[in-house]
């Protein structure tokens, strides 16, 4: 029986850890005056777009893209909500940072909350620490993304299935299909809970299965960009993991591929670490384990298999993963009398004591090196942006060497129109003959680059990191183009 004064500490723990996490995640966040990686200037952009325009406009900011005549906006609840940080701060930036900020704070009060089902208040402090151990999680926890969202979903989702909440279950699903194109995975997700209740239990909820599909038709349906979505998760959720699988030559973002088997286990040690005691105790103990815990290490390991073919999903995989180590633990302890596990308890703890001192170094370490990264490159894409904002006529596109410049472009300088944003295949699947050009120009294969540029893309002003080969053409031929604005890492230009 634990005494009050016992219940009274542990709570405070619980409360005072969670405080110290929140903290040191505000901290990361303002080390930086720039948000940090791309995608965040292209989200509170769109929700700047929305707070001005409504759900209903065209998006001629990429002209080569199928953005242009079939946009559709596929985080709308998500931008929807980052909406009231743009009415009270003047400053895009800023605003962008508080809204992570408060994703942050939702997630963490929400992770905590399925914990304590779990745990007890000691332990479920001790569960907050595991995530900032992770350096994959960590940066990917500092960015403005509709994931952040979708992480929320999920593990209610997740949560709400379990349970046969399935009005919940139905409500999330509408959700889910408005906030991220990650919404499908909510359907092999009650495939699994199900078959794993039938298996455990003999029982087979259908409910479940109905609300889901529904849900996500319905949310689907009454998008506000119907029947755009739809070409949108036909593209985004379908050809882009294909052509990846197929090595279609796009330039897909690098989180799209795997990471070196090293470079895994080095920012996700305590994952691997955790999977090995699980292993280990279930082999020495067998530990029989309850419907939930079933669950939740499937559903974790779907996205365990996926992080081994796409780095993006790691992130997803450190929360199920300690939530069903939090429910697997649980199971451990029932048999057991508090007094009697505290000595095994307290091993555990040394041994992550000891594992985090070996690996938390070179984890933080990657971290650092991805912030100042970002700190560099984003402070030189804001100089650019507030450059050609002031000096390059409004209406006029803009040709940029490199997908992902648009983002930064179209957040800070929104008066004039780019070629595409997000991802190559909206402008392949609509242009693929201007795509290929334009791999042409980034490659530096093209004889004529300025004639590409002129008769192509129809372009004056244009855009290029100095790593692209089009830079040194660029410089080479000083009689079809001028160098108007130049720093260590790319320059403007003009062609004459």
């Amino acid at each position: 029986m634990v005494s009050a004064k016992e219940k009274w500490l542990s709570t405070f723990v619980l409360i005072s850890v969670f405080l110290i996490v929140a903290a040191y995640f505000i901290c990361l966040q303002f080390i930086s005056p720039t948000l940090y990686e791309v995608d965040g200037y292209y989200h509170i952009a769109v929700s700047n777009f929305l707070k001005n325009s409504g759900p209903h406009y065209q998006f001629r900011w990429c002209q080569f893209s199928t953005f242009k005549d079939f946009y559709s906006d596929s985080d709308f609840l998500f931008h929807l909500t980052i909406i009231p940080f743009l009415i009270f701060q003047d400053n895009i930036i800023l605003a962008a940072k508080y809204a992570v900020i408060f994703y942050n704070i939702v997630f963490l009060l929400i992770y905590l909350l399925l914990l304590k089902k779990y745990l007890p208040d000691f332990l479920a402090a001790c569960f907050l620490l595991f995530l900032p151990l992770s350096s994959a999680f960590s940066f990917y926890f500092l960015l403005l993304r509709g994931m952040m969202a979708a992480n929320i979903l999920i593990i209610l989702g997740i949560y709400f299935l379990i349970h046969k909440r399935w009005r919940s279950v139905f409500l999330l699903s509408v959700v889910y299909s408005l906030t991220h194109l990650s919404f499908l995975i909510m359907i092999p997700f009650v495939f699994i809970c199900e078959v794993m209740r039938y298996l455990s239990r003999k029982e087979f909820f259908f409910r479940n299965i109905y609300s889901v599909i529904l849900g996500i038709l319905i949310g689907c349906f009454i998008h506000p960009n119907f029947p755009n979505n739809l070409l949108s998760i036909h593209l985004n959720v379908f050809l882009v993991p294909l052509y990846s699988a197929w090595n279609v030559p796009l330039r897909f973002g690098a989180e799209v591929y795997s990471s070196s088997a090293k470079a895994g286990f080095t920012n996700n040690f305590a994952v691997f670490f955790t999977l090995y005691l699980v292993f280990w105790n279930m082999f020495l103990e067998r530990t029989k384990v309850n419907f939930d815990t079933l669950v939740w290490w499937a559903c974790s390991s779907l996205y365990l298999a996926l992080s081994f073919f796409s780095v993006r999903f790691w992130y997803q995989a450190n929360v199920l993963f300690f939530i069903f180590f939090a429910s697997y633990l649980k199971d451990w302890l029932e048999n057991r009398k508090w007094r009697e596990a505290l000595p095994s308890v307290r091993i555990l703890f040394i041994s992550y004591a000891i594992i985090v001192f070996l690996f938390s170094p070179s984890s933080f370490t990657t971290l650092k090196m991805s912030m100042e990264h970002y700190m560099i490159t984003n402070k030189h894409y804001e100089q650019v942006a507030l450059w050609m904002r002031q000096h390059i006529p409004g209406q006029e596109t803009v040709f940029h060497a490199g997908g992902s410049d648009s983002s930064y472009f179209i957040c800070l300088n929104p008066k004039n129109n780019y070629l595409f944003a997000c991802d190559p295949i909206y402008m392949f699947y609509r242009y693929p003959k201007e795509y290929i050009s334009y791999t042409d120009l980034q490659e530096g294969r093209a004889d004529n680059p300025a004639g590409i540029l002129r008769k192509v893309f129809k372009v004056t002003y244009g855009y290029t990191r100095k790593t692209i080969v089009l830079y040194q053409q660029i410089i080479s031929d000083p009689h079809n183009f001028q160098v108007l604005y130049e720093d260590d890492i790319g320059i403007i230009f003009k062609i004459l």
